[in-house]
């Protein structure tokens, strides 16, 4: 089961906001802590120029517009006061939408964040499809500026470490890959893909005829594989680290394959009577 951020971002989203406008959270420090709705002046409220988020869908923009007109702003934006403003935290589209139906006041929840940056980037990442690009610098911003290592990210976030890896090593493709991997003619998939090829002349041909041709992940990785741009090995062991990946998951245990030939052995690492149960228990319910 992917994992869920903790208890502060449900809070946000979640039904944990009672008819009374009322939000009780029990902090670090064991305190109980009382939160409020408000109906905030539209024009109070400034974008962080911290948002990760750069490229915005005009005509989904334009469909939620719509929507608020009709029904209202079912979800609340997230903003921290500053001054006699407010800085918004989560919730551009919704802001940018509201702004586009003619709304005047948008409700808010109020919250004070020791790191704002990091909840916004948080936030995004967990909501809403950033491009694979800006996903990214996402993941990069919190490692240099917060101090994650790549697996505690990982487990911060419910992916996997070797996913988070994969992301990362996009900023190492040319800026006119990156270009088509915002434009949306290039996906994550394609992406991975594309790093597996050594040669950066290959790499860019190799997007180009994605972008041109409208080819799948799959069609992609046969074309790959056809030219001899990645060897069969590497291939395999990326198969395999997904397979360990998902085997790790079920078990929520250690997993390592070693595989030479046709021949090999699954290794799964135990250090409770609870745990060789648990193993025995998903192998023979």
């Amino acid at each position: 089961m992917k994992k869920r951020l903790g208890r502060g971002l449900d809070a946000l989203f979640g039904d944990e906001i009672s008819s009374s406008g009322k939000e009780f959270e029990t902090g670090s420090d064991g305190k109980e802590n009382i939160e409020k709705i408000e109906e905030i002046d539209i024009d109070l409220i400034e974008l962080s120029e911290n948002q990760p988020r750069k490229i915005f869908n005009e005509e989904e923009i334009e469909e939620l517009a719509s929507s608020i007109k009709s029904v209202g702003l079912i979800q609340p934006l997230v903003v921290q006061k500053k001054g006699d403003k407010y800085v918004l935290i989560a919730g551009e589209r919704r802001l940018r939408a509201c702004k586009m139906a003619g709304i005047e006041k948008v409700k808010c929840i109020v919250k004070e964040y020791e790191n704002p940056l990091e909840i916004a980037l948080i936030e995004n990442i967990q909501r809403k499809d950033l491009n694979p690009y800006e996903k990214a610098l996402a993941f990069k911003r919190l490692m240099d500026e917060f101090g994650y290592t790549q697996e505690e990210l990982a487990r911060r976030l419910g992916i996997s470490r070797s996913k988070l890896a994969n992301t990362l090593r996009i900023l190492n493709l040319g800026q006119e890959i990156i270009d088509l991997i915002i434009e949306g003619k290039i996906s994550e998939g394609h992406a991975k893909v594309l790093l597996s090829v050594e040669s950066e002349e290959q790499r860019k041909k190799l997007a180009e005829l994605v972008a041109e041709k409208n080819l799948s992940v799959r069609e992609l990785e046969q074309i790959v594989k056809s030219r001899g741009y990645k060897k069969e090995f590497e291939l395999e062991s990326e198969i395999i680290r997904e397979i360990e990946e998902n085997l790790m998951k079920l078990f929520g245990l250690r997993v390592k394959i070693q595989k030479k030939k046709n021949r090999g052995k699954i290794e799964i690492e135990f250090s409770s009577d609870e745990e060789l149960e648990k193993i025995i228990s998903i192998l023979m319910p």
